[in-house]
């Protein structure tokens, strides 16, 4: 991650790339080679389209004005039929584990599976010579909350979706070890009659208008997935205790985690205790970074603040939390299901 100072911001306008997007630039034609075309903004003769003579429209009406900013690691990219990915810079040998995990949930086996929401790998491309930077492709998401939630039954669906894929993952002795509200994503593209634009969500991806308003979830069910596999971890035994050494992950406030030197922990009830708080920072209790959650969702409360009980060992398993939740669902009724999710600003 890079910071943009205000001289990269001056240079910017003036037709500069910021700092962190050098590096697709000078690996635009690698990529190109491997069938994964960048946006015309790192082609390496790219000339701003705001500042040729005949241009009457500011950077900020133009399409190869979207930079990276500060999230540098990753860039979408198209493929020969026009479909869309996204391609994830990994240093070697530090990404590896990454790509070992994200490949093997993505083998036929496993991929097969409908409860797997692991995010598939759909090609890998090595390093080219000289370099020990490899990237990993995959479909291009969206965060769950581009597109508002509507109905309780629509957060309900993104609630079991997202908990049967820790359970997956569970099952097969792999903690995600980094969920968080960012870690989750959803393929929502269709949602949209016109694909928008990966930083300039409100704008279609050719610039030609803006996005139309999304369809809902009701009428267009979408798929929730897990993402960044970078702290996972792969368990090859079934029988525990399994430890690790903390802290981690994007929450800081795990009860295990706590303290200047915290002993070593189980992460499977970290990462039950992370899901939770994923839920409950969004739809029950306004979380840091969240300024207004969405209202309606009261009776997932008592699961999770089981879920995120200080007393690890009093957590439910994510096969338990699965349990409960369908119990949970099952009481609840048609109009309940149907009726709205508001956020908590729009009751004032």
């Amino acid at each position: 991650m890079n910071p943009v100072s205000s001289s990269d911001l001056q240079s910017f306008v003036q037709g500069a790339l910021l700092p962190g997007e050098y590096f697709w630039r000078d690996h635009y034609h690698h990529l190109q080679k491997h069938g994964y075309t960048l946006r015309k903004r790192y082609h390496p003769e790219w000339t701003p389209s705001w500042l040729t003579p005949d241009s009457t429209k500011s950077y900020r009406e133009c399409e190869d004005s979207c930079a990276l900013g500060l999230y540098a690691c990753m860039l979408d990219a198209s493929r020969p039929n026009g479909s869309l990915v996204a391609l994830k810079r990994l240093k070697f040998p530090v990404g590896l584990g990454e790509m070992t995990i994200g490949t093997r949930f993505s083998s036929p086996s496993l991929f097969a599976d409908p409860r797997n929401h692991c995010i598939p790998i759909l090609d890998i491309i090595l390093p080219m010579p000289g370099s020990d930077v490899a990237f990993i492709v995959m479909p291009l998401l969206r965060q769950t909350r581009i597109a508002p939630f509507e109905t309780v039954g629509e957060a309900v669906e993104f609630f079991r979706q997202i908990f049967e894929g820790l359970q997956f993952m569970h099952e097969n002795n792999t903690i995600h070890g980094d969920c968080k509200h960012n870690n989750i994503m959803e393929d929502g593209l269709s949602l949209y009659t016109s694909p928008p634009h990966p930083f300039r969500h409100e704008m279609r991806r050719d610039f030609t208008d803006r996005t139309p308003k999304p369809v809902s979830r009701t009428i267009r069910p979408t798929k929730y997935y897990l993402i960044d596999f970078g702290l996972s971890y792969d368990f090859t035994r079934e029988d525990g205790p399994h430890m690790l050494q903390g802290p981690w992950g994007g929450f800081k406030d795990v009860p295990e985690h706590q303290g200047s030197e915290p002993p070593p922990c189980d992460p499977f009830p970290v990462d039950v205790y992370c899901i939770g708080n994923v839920i409950n920072q969004q739809f029950i209790d306004r979380g840091p970074r969240v300024t207004f959650p969405f209202t309606g969702c009261e009776f997932m409360r008592e699961l999770v603040s089981d879920m995120m009980n200080k007393d690890p060992k009093k957590r439910p398993t994510m096969d338990e939390v699965v349990l409960r939740f369908d119990l949970i669902v099952k009481g609840l009724s048609w109009y309940k299901l149907r009726s709205p999710v508001i956020r908590a600003d729009e009751l004032r």
